[in-house]
């Protein structure tokens, strides 16, 4: 029976402690006593299949006389076998495999690493290195490499090992950068950046390799160029100490070197591959700081040397990978990336030195920012149709470029975003450039905040794009629009940026609020609710809870998730509720706020989370705040028009008015007093006209602060209702959107018999984009008017018809008010020294030669006539209501009221009619106390229902509803 029987045996080298292995020192080799294995001369394949069968055997001389004496068998015939007739035709075959994780089997490499014991061999071992095969020296790396920079660092005597050592170090980082080792990579990076610490090699290296380039001929000097460049890419990483040898080989190079070798290659994949390699290495390059930046000459000097470099390989990239059939996308993406790493990098920023470098820097290099800007433009337009791929990924780096404060340099690339505009329009089939906008819009925010861009960039922005879009057929209207919509983002975002480190809190909050509004138009949720956030955190900063928690009611509008929604109302919810105990009396307002959101908190607890314990929590609080509404007493706050005058103010301010709301009992005077703390250099002006134009342009600050009157605006279930006070009260100051300021002025010539007749008021009206309370506490101005004086007597009448209407309601529902305010309002009006004004209306407007002079006032002289008869039957109310509350002390007051009235009514009664009220409106209706409430009517109903009884040319009887 024939038997060919292969055993392949690997036997792992362990400590040497153990039986049968003995480490020799000296030699650092290995003494193993193999025991082969006998294997059954029949042939029994199967057995020997079995491990088991032999793993046990002895495999020691010394263990095998153990094993004798033990077992009592001789065991000395497996060691003595001798072949028989059966068997001599059986052979075994045995293949040994000896590894080692520590010391190599390679006597040349063994040498180098055992350099110090054999240093008169060091210069054959590093010869022989390169025979090496590579396998052997990667397993090896780290101590190969120790070993090479310790030769050069402790040999330095001995210029010939400096040579070397610089080949040792070329082949086997070439080495790692074949195919067939890069697995070793990590292996490499992690000795680079943990074990590495010869950091003075790179002296002797820069020297070799300039020796080595000075003393070659154009050709080997080429190839030993680029061998050195390729090795160079992963030497470059200690610690960034190879620069200077990168710096020191391109300096040697010329085009012919450049286009020698490129002429190399023998594929085009070989040139790609290159060159993506070079752009790549030479990007990481410039990132490394390897020079302190006050450095000027070795920084200036490594810069020049890397752009002619990289203005090579521009050419390379136009004469192979341009046309339509050979374009490498990622080859030119890492092209344009490289470029704008160069050009923006900090060493070249000129403005940042002084005058005097800046003039040397310029005189010996030039400004290289502005010669490889000029050359990314080129390339730029070189793309031709390829230009769509780029779109929207290099916005960003052409923006980069554009914000380098060097005016030519802005001007030779700003006008790419214009092409890029133009090229999304044309190639992408939808007839428009929302990827560049996009893009732009969200690159600007991050730029700008970060540091970059100026006024002057704005300014030249807005400007080539608007000449570039006014010149094309089909860009001139979108173009134009984008233009102006970019030049506005950048004044917001400058201005926020100017103000951010402001320690006027206010200040950042409008900026903030500028910012966010124009991200809330573009429709870009991300960036808006960043801002939003940030303006909650300065409100949190100021205790400005109320505007914190309606800056959080913005961000609701965005939210999808139930639980990220009842997070959020949660949130806005504790920030109204804690009003009760823990915050100061100016956040009471929020008690109906809370309700409007306790009852969406309550729909989610009952219908959609089905948590009845927090339903329960929430109906709690909602009745508390009912209660706390009807019978706590809020404070109302007083709001303040402040124009900001002259162009020492930022833009955000200059030349434009405010409404604030101030604080609870805030005077004018402490309100003044904060704005010029804010503002030291600014001038207080004493007067409400509206400023010249010569203090709107002057170099100064002047501040003008006065008070203005909120405009109730009541929700529409509320009016012509029976509506106690306490609720009406809370919208006379909140919900609020417009406010009015009253001026009287004299126009024209003064009567000296009614200066009534010539005084004029001018009311301003101003409407804020949000209604108070709001996500700030001031809003801009948008609206001024002037009024005639026969409109502010209307008006007159009307806020005076309101006011006894709203004293009246006040007492019926609390009868323990004070009669003071009543008794003061009445003898105002029907004191026969006052007469209600009567007596100027009529000398001013109700004479035959006023109707001549303005025949289209008739309707409004009618409409005064008509609230001068409506204030009767409310003054009648009022003194009986007084009447009620007579004590002796006010008894003859209100004898001499009552007196006067019934003369004063009889003379209205008489030249404008008798008035009564309809059931309906006058109609008394018990509250659940057992007060009486009664319709509240405002001045704008009274206005209109008094129209429509001139209109009816009902005289005596007009149904009006009033409040009595």
């Amino acid at each position: 029976m024939k038997v060919s029987l292969s055993i392949s045996l690997l036997f792992i080298i362990k400590s040497s402690n153990h039986t049968g292995m003995k480490l020799c020192k000296s030699s650092e080799m290995f003494e193993i006593t193999l025991l082969i294995l006998v294997v059954n001369q029949q042939g029994d394949n199967k057995k020997m299949e079995d491990a088991k069968s032999y793993l046990t055997l002895p495999y020691t001389k010394v263990e095998m006389e153990e094993k004798e004496t033990s077992s009592g068998k001789s065991l000395h015939h497996l060691a003595n076998f001798t072949p028989n007739k059966d068997s001599t035709k059986d052979s075994f075959q045995i293949a040994t495999l000896i590894c080692s994780t520590k010391l190599t089997q390679n006597v040349d490499l063994l040498g180098l690493l055992n350099w110090r014991s054999n240093s008169q061999n060091i210069a054959h071992n590093l010869r022989k290195l390169m025979e090496v095969e590579g396998g052997e020296i990667v397993k090896f790396l780290q101590d190969t490499l120790d070993a090479l920079f310790n030769i050069m660092m402790e040999m330095s005597e001995n210029e010939t090992y400096d040579f070397l050592v610089f080949d040792a170090l070329v082949f086997i980082i070439s080495l790692i950068g074949d195919i067939k080792f890069q697995h070793f990579n990590p292996v490499l990076e992690t000795y680079i950046y943990k074990h590495f610490s010869a950091t003075l090699a790179y002296v002797k290296l820069t020297k070799v390799l300039n020796c080595y380039v000075g003393n070659a001929d154009d050709s080997s000097k080429t190839e030993l160029l680029f061998a050195a460049l390729k090795a160079l890419k992963y030497l470059f990483r200690f610690i960034g100490i190879f620069v200077a040898c990168m710096t020191a080989i391109l300096r040697q190079m010329n085009d012919y070197h450049y286009n020698h070798y490129i002429n190399t290659f023998k594929t085009r994949q070989d040139i790609i591959d290159f060159l993506m390699e070079t752009f790549i290495m030479f990007k990481d390059l410039i990132g490394k700081n390897v020079y302190p930046s006050d450095w000027m000459v070795m920084n200036m000097m490594q810069s020049r040397v890397f752009l002619r470099a990289v203005n090579q390989f521009t050419s390379v990239l136009n004469r192979f990978f341009l046309d339509q059939t050979s374009f490498e996308l990622q080859l030119w993406n890492n092209y344009f990336h490289l470029a704008v790493a160069f050009l923006t990098h900090e060493s070249l920023q000129l403005e940042t030195f002084s005058q005097a470098k800046r003039s040397k820097i310029i005189k010996k290099y030039g400004d290289m920012r502005k010669e490889i800007g000029f050359k990314i433009r080129d390339m730029w337009y070189n793309l031709g149709p390829h230009k769509i791929k780029f779109i929207p990924a290099m916005v960003g780096p052409i923006l980069e470029v554009t914000l380098v404060p060097e005016p030519e340099l802005r001007k030779a690339t700003i006008p790419i975003f214009f092409d890029m505009m133009q090229c999304e329009y044309n190639f992408s089939g939808n007839r428009n450039f929302h990827m560049f906008e996009n893009e732009l819009i969200t690159r600007l925010d991050q730029e700008v905040e970060g540091g970059r861009g100026d006024e002057q960039y704005k300014i030249l922005l807005e400007k080539l794009l608007l000449e570039h879009c006014r010149k094309h057929k089909y860009l001139s209207a979108s173009g134009e629009k984008f233009a102006w919509l970019v030049s506005s983002l950048l004044e917001n975002l400058l201005d926020y940026r100017t103000i951010m480190h402001d320690e006027s809190k206010e200040n950042r909050m409008s900026c903030t609020v500028n910012v966010l509004n124009f991200y809330k138009e573009k429709k870009r949720e991300d960036i808006y609710i960043r801002y939003l956030y940030k303006l909650r955190d300065l409100h949190t900063d100021c205790e400005n809870f109320t505007e914190a928690a309606y800056t959080l009611l913005l961000h609701l509008n965005f939210l999808c998730d139930l639980s990220v929604v009842m997070n959020a109302f949660n949130c806005i919810f504790s920030l109204c509720s804690s009003s009760l105990t823990s915050l100061p009396s100016s956040y009471l307002e929020m008690w109906e706020k809370a309700i409007q959101l306790s009852k969406e908190l309550a729909d989610m607890y009952e219908n959609k989370v089905f948590d009845y314990e927090g339903l329960s929590n929430v109906l709690k609080k909602r009745a508390t705040f009912y209660e706390n509404i009807m019978k706590a007493m809020r404070p109302q706050p007083e709001y303040f028009a402040v124009g900001y005058y002259g162009q020492g103010f930022p833009s955000f301010l200059r030349n434009k008015i405010f409404i604030y709301r101030g604080k609870e009992y805030e005077r004018r005077e402490d309100f003044n007093l904060k704005l010029l703390t804010q503002f030291p250099s600014a001038e207080k002006m004493t007067s409400t006209a509206p400023p010249g134009e010569e203090i709107k342009s002057s170099p100064k600050q002047y501040v003008q602060c006065f008070i203005v009157k909120p405009v109730m605006n009541l929700p529409p279930n509320y009016k012509d209702k029976p509506v106690p006070e306490q609720i009406l009260n809370y919208y006379r100051a909140n919900e609020v959107q417009q406010f009015t300021h009253s001026r009287p002025f004299r126009k024209g010539e003064k009567d000296p018999e009614n200066e009534f007749a010539t005084m004029w008021i001018e009311r301003t009206t101003y409407t804020t984009a949000y209604s108070f309370p709001g996500i700030l506490k001031w809003f801009e101005v948008r609206q001024i008017s002037t009024i005639s004086p026969l409109e502010n007597a209307i008006e007159t009448m009307e806020l005076t018809n309101e006011k006894i209407s709203n004293i009246v309601q006040q007492h019926v529902w609390d009868r323990s008010l004070p009669v003071h305010p009543l008794s003061m309002l009445l003898n105002g009006i029907v004191d026969p020294a006052v007469m209600g004004g009567y007596t100027n209306y009529e000398k001013a407007f109700f004479t035959e030669k006023y109707l001549q002079e303005h025949p289209e006032d008739q309707d409004k002289i009618e409409l005064l006539k008509q609230l001068i008869a409506l204030q009767m039957p409310l003054l009648a109310e009022g003194i009986r209501i007084h009447g009620e509350k007579l004590t002796e002390q006010l008894k003859p007051l209100h004898d001499r009221l009552t007196a006067c009235f019934r003369e004063l009514k009889k003379k209205v009664e008489k030249q404008y009619g008798v008035i009564t009220l309809p059931p309906s409106l006058t109609e008394r209706k018990p509250s659940r106390s057992g007060s009486v409430v009664l319709p509240y009517i405002m001045s704008s109903t009274l206005r209109r229902l008094s129209v429509t009884s001139v209109a009816s040319s009902v005289v005596s009887t007009l149904c009006m509803g009033i409040c009595l």
